[in-house]
């Protein structure tokens, strides 16, 4: 069976071409714009383009030169045919169009190359391929650069986890001490067990290639998928199912599979392949009654906890991986849902999947469902082999265990530190050290091939290759925070009395005359106004933002998708919500203080209360993103906000402000704020000058705006400076988010001296 996609020469060829078609046709954009200024850069432009792809035009044509050139820059020419003379009347009389026509038809045709364009670059490439059974099982090439093979035998030898200590006269902690080897094969399930920090997600985590990159851990071992080495650097092509998994709790099981489905497989399969592919997952996993209930988490009610983790299960199973790394997936849950799961778990191994879980304290009904067993106690290992012979091991290599006793339990006694009945300490590390001595002088088959069989390979991450296009993701990563913001009902109601109780607030203090009192009363309330709204919308954002942050970081680490459409999606889908509840307070505010008299003053102000909370919310998401938790983000936001208060624009002047903070005004979310909203309201205003009076006499929002240094600035550039405040926080957020996204540590070759 056969199946056809681009090749990644044809891919590049393609790219090459449509990339040169689109500079070429934004070139035309410019030769056919008017103004002088745009004819001198498709000069430059041309030269540019004749420079990379070679060759060129004559100088009759569009790409001048030599003399021509030399003529038009130097001006010479009329400002009507600017430089190009009987050029643009041959074209129009023989076209029978204008230049603008033929300068729109340029644009539409560089939009669509554009979008081409981008639309290439995030697809995969894909080459032709074909699907044959091998000695290794079924083999489908997914793209040039990784191989998904339905069986995978795991080796691992010589694992060695060092942390270093803090300061330069503590000692570094040895997680792992380079004996653990062992090996987890297809259709069998290894239960990792100890007992509690003896290291046994260490070694999970090392075998995956998942353990989180530090300067201060030093990783060394050995890992072998079908008998061929892989790189230190490579993590294991699998499903990894961590001890903490997040959902977006508003999503139900169905949308959430849905979700993963359309990214991971979306550009291989039809719509009906992706529908049956969840309901495969939702009756595979026991998943049938919660199928459309919400997620929830510990603030909204929703699933199970045995139901949260088969729907982590079934959300890594999506690409249908051939190894499951599990950490305690029976942990704090009951028997019966204990139970379903590794019932789950099994009915996976029987089709051939390699199942690796780190398991503690498990019934003897969980403990017997695994073939194989690695137990490990304080970084060393203590036995590795067939979970049926375990308990006849410790029979005769430590002691017996009572008839009552499960094996479980019994062998969790034995290579624990804690002291059995009648032992000594002395007994109890001779007992430790001679289960790690018999480990290391057993003989354990690790798959490995022969020196001069084996070759090194190279994974880039799990079997969750990114497979949607840069379209697919932001349309699917906007849809799903459409729903978060519009399901979340306990925020909106929230939102919804903030908004009208502060505008009960200031209508009930605030009724604003002509006279000369009102003026600082107007100042009054817009200052508040402006404090008021980024306060709320930075500190709504800070507080929820890093809880989706670890959501997201762990689907980029997964490379489901990218950065950009992601957060893209997420800026977008602020706005409709921003903007509702800003405008609610707007229109509330002004009919009861008698703000805005007019109906275009009105208009204006709602637009700018909706641009500052837009702004407010925007810094928020960029101190979310670059604060590595939630707490290090409300630690910066006081200091933040009274910084804002600080140089609103009437707290200091500009003269008496520091020099190396005089830039800070100019960033000022309160300032821009505050100032576009009195540019606004004291517009056309009049004053009563007669009756008593504080300072000043102002006869009309003129003098009033210029008596606290606000007439300066016109509207238009207090909505660009928002705009841009805007714009640079997203940027920020985009950059926090690249730069924080989780990485992994590189696992170094084993000394010799261990784990041989």
């Amino acid at each position: 069976m056969f199946c056809f996609r681009f090749s990644a020469t044809k891919k590049k060829s393609f790219i090459t071409v449509t990339n040169a078609v689109m500079i070429s046709l934004i070139y035309c954009i410019i030769i056919f714009s008017s103004g002088t200024t745009a004819q001198r850069a498709a000069v430059g432009i041309g030269s540019k383009l004749k420079k990379t792809f070679g060759g060129g035009a004559s100088s009759d044509g569009f790409l001048f030169s030599g003399k021509r050139q030399k003529t038009y820059i130097e001006g010479e020419g009329n400002e009507d045919d600017e430089g190009f003379g009987t050029n643009w009347v041959l074209i129009e009389t023989l076209c029978d169009v204008s230049r603008e026509s033929i300068g729109i038809a340029a644009t539409m045709l560089a939009m669509v190359f554009g979008l081409l364009y981008l639309f290439l670059m995030g697809r995969p490439e894909l080459e032709r391929i074909e699907q044959k059974n091998t000695d290794e099982g079924e083999i489908i090439v997914q793209d040039d650069h990784i191989k998904t093979m339905k069986k995978m035998d795991l080796g691992f030898r010589g694992f060695r986890m060092e942390l270093k200590g803090k300061k330069k006269d503590q000692k570094n902690r040895l997680i792992l001490d380079g004996s653990i080897r062992g090996r987890a094969r297809p259709g069998r399930m290894l239960a990792i067990m100890g007992p509690s920090g003896a290291g046994k997600s260490s070694v999970m985590h090392a075998l995956a290639g998942k353990v989180n990159a530090s300067p201060k851990i030093e990783l060394e071992g050995s890992r072998y998928i079908n008998g061929d080495t892989i790189t230190g650097e490579s993590q294991i092509p699998a499903a990894f199912v961590k001890q903490e998994f997040n959902f977006f709790p508003h999503m139900t099981v169905r949308e959430t599979l849905a979700f993963r489905v359309e990214l991971k497989l979306g550009s291989l399969i039809s719509k009906k392949a992706q529908a049956e592919r969840v309901e495969e997952l939702i009756n595979d996993l026991s998943l049938g009654r919660a199928a459309d209930t919400i997620v929830g988490d510990a603030k909204v009610r929703g699933i199970s906890g045995g139901e949260r983790r088969r729907l982590a299960i079934a959300c890594e199973l999506v690409s249908n991986p051939s190894v499951i790394f599990l950490d305690e997936p029976t942990s704090g849950l009951d028997s019966t849902a204990a139970a379903t799961l590794v019932t789950a778990l099994r009915k996976l191994a029987d089709s051939g999947e390699t199942v690796v879980a780190v398991i503690h304290q498990p019934s003897q009904h969980v403990f017997s469902s695994f073939d194989d067993l690695l137990l490990v106690s304080e970084g060393k290992q203590m036995y590795f082999g067939e979970t049926s012979k375990v308990r006849d091991y410790m029979d005769r290599h430590v002691t017996r265990a009572s008839g009552e006793m499960g094996t479980a339990e019994h062998v969790l006694n034995c290579i624990s530190r804690s002291a059995m009945p009648g032992e000594s300490a002395e007994d109890v590390s001779r007992r430790i050290d001679k289960l790690a001595s018999l480990a290391e002088e057993q003989e354990i088959d690790l798959g490995e091939k022969s020196v001069s069989d084996n070759t090194v390979k190279s994974y880039r991450g799990d079997s969750n290759v990114r497979r949607a296009n840069i379209f697919v993701q932001f349309k699917l990563l906007l849809r799903r925070s459409l729903r978060e913001n519009f399901r979340s009902k306990a925020s909106l109601i929230i939102k919804f009395v903030q908004q009208i109780s502060l505008g009960l607030i200031y209508g009930t203090i605030y009724h604003l005359g002509d006279d000369q009192a009102s003026i600082m009363d107007r100042f009054g309330l817009l200052s508040l106004i402006a404090i008021g709204g980024s306060n709320m919308a930075m500190a709504s954002t800070i507080r929820s933002f890093p809880k989706e942050k670890a959501i997201v970081s762990g689907e980029l680490g997964d490379h489901m998708y990218g950065t950009l459409p992601y957060f893209i999606g997420k800026a977008i889908s602020e706005i409709p919500l921003t903007a509702f509840f800003n405008s609610l307070f707007g229109v509330l505010v002004s009919s009861l203080t008698g703000l805005n008299n007019t109906l275009q003053k009105m208009k204006r102000f709602l637009g700018l209360v909706s641009l500052h909370g837009l702004a407010g919310q925007s810094a928020g998401l960029m101190i979310g993103a670059v604060a590595p938790n939630q707490d290090a983000a409300l630690a910066l936001f006081p200091a933040i906000m009274v910084l804002n208060i600080i140089f609103d624009g009437k707290n200091i002047s500009e003269e008496n402000t520091p020099r190396f903070l005089r830039w800070l005004p100019k960033v000022g979310l309160i300032k821009w704020g505050f100032e576009g909203m009195s540019l606004n309201e004291f517009e056309g205003l009049t004053f009563n000058t007669s009756g008593p009076r504080r300072g000043p006499v102002a006869k009309n929002g003129d003098d009033a705006l210029a008596r606290f240094g606000l007439g300066n600035n016109s509207l238009s550039t207090v909505v660009k400076a928002q705009t841009l405040i805007i714009s640079t926080s997203w940027v920020m957020s985009y950059l926090g988010l690249t730069l924080t996204r989780q990485k992994f540590q590189t696992m170094e070759k084993p000394d010799k001296n261990n784990g041989d």
